[in-house]
């Protein structure tokens, strides 16, 4: 089954990376990474303008391929409740 296992990867990974480019274009239409290096933590302090926009499309990616492999998971998981099923078989 390593098949499924990459459709699973490539349906997880590609609309979480098409999400993030629209969550990265919105967010930093309006925000500047610099005024959020410069209200954020010490540890970015030293952090470029460049390395802001990567650093967040990186997270929106990360919380969009969450969403969808929870999407995924919940799609592989699903049960069929048992009336709905004899009512397809006694529909044939």
């Amino acid at each position: 089954m390593p098949f499924v296992r990459g459709l699973d990867l490539a349906l997880v990974l590609w609309p979480s990376f098409l999400a993030a480019c629209g969550a990265s274009l919105l967010f930093f239409a309006a925000v500047d990474p610099a005024l959020l290096r410069d209200a954020g933590p010490r540890v970015f302090a030293g952090l470029e303008r460049e390395a802001g926009y990567a650093l967040g499309f990186l997270f929106f990616w990360a919380v969009a391929a969450v969403a969808s492999a929870l999407s995924v998971y919940l799609i592989r998981t699903a049960r069929t409740p048992p009336a709905a099923t004899h009512a397809a078989s006694d529909e044939r």
